[in-house]
């Protein structure tokens, strides 16, 4: 309790920081200060721990001001849980520290009803709590104390976070990228069945579009994991990702 009083009072004042030099430094009048202010005012607002709408929530991390808010408090939260680091969902592509937390709270937001209002502690809690990439809900988050995790689940979890294949697959490289010199990547995001094979594959970027895509994700199909496990029985593994990188042979 003392914690999360720490955590509100800390939020509201980084909050009411920002939103007073705004004011300051900022001419009255400006379309864009007007903005900002309505920003500051919906971060200041999350700060004091105020049920938030859907859309709310969902921008409330865009912007510089939003994302250094969200950056303290996320942090704070994981602090105050002792979630390991090794426990998060990893991604190169957060628009800033820990932000994949923030885009996996906003995935469990989705599946909520449009209706409700949520606080940011209560949307936090709700993403961790049905966490299934690592064992969060059976290890970390213990009502009356937290319990350790031992060497062999820490293990578990750098492995299972990894998710690397257990052999390369080389896509075919497709004739016309070929003639034509081309090079490029994609990024698939799947689900590892508890048998170790993929489902549910989709593309989620790739440079140059299109070009490369279906090669990408006929070879995908082919790739094998090693199975999680979670109190010895395997599980499924979703939002993984695997890069296809494809480059022509040099002579």
């Amino acid at each position: 309790m003392i914690l999360h009083h720490c955590m509100k009072r800390g939020a509201v004042s980084l909050a009411g920081s920002l939103l007073t030099s705004l004011v300051l430094a900022q001419p009255a009048g400006d379309a864009a200060l007007a903005e900002r202010l309505a920003s500051l005012q919906t971060l200041r607002a999350a700060a004091a721990q105020t049920p938030l709408t859907h859309e709310q929530l969902q921008s409330l991390c865009r912007g510089l001001d939003g994302a250094r808010w969200c950056e303290g408090f996320i942090a704070a939260f994981l602090e105050m849980h002792q979630v390991p680091l090794d426990c998060l969902p990893r991604t190169d592509m957060a628009p800033f520290m820990h932000g994949q937390v923030w885009e996996m709270t906003l995935d469990w937001l989705s599946r909520q009803p449009r209706d409700e209002r949520f606080t940011v502690l209560q949307s936090l809690n709700g993403a961790f709590a049905e966490q299934t990439r690592c064992p969060m809900g059976g290890v970390v988050f213990q009502f009356g104390g937290l319990t350790p995790y031992t060497a062999a689940e820490m293990e578990e979890l750098r492995r299972c976070r990894d998710m690397l294949p257990l052999e390369d697959v080389a896509p075919v490289y497709p004739p016309q990228a070929l003639r034509e010199n081309l090079q490029g990547w994609v990024q698939l995001q799947f689900t590892v069945t508890d048998a170790g094979g993929v489902r549910d594959i989709q593309v989620v970027d790739a440079d140059p579009p299109t070009v490369f895509d279906q090669a990408a994700l006929d070879a995908a199909r082919h790739l094998q994991f090693r199975v999680c496990t979670r109190d010895g029985v395997a599980r499924e593994t979703p939002n993984v990702q695997h890069v296809f990188r494809f480059a022509p042979n040099v002579p």
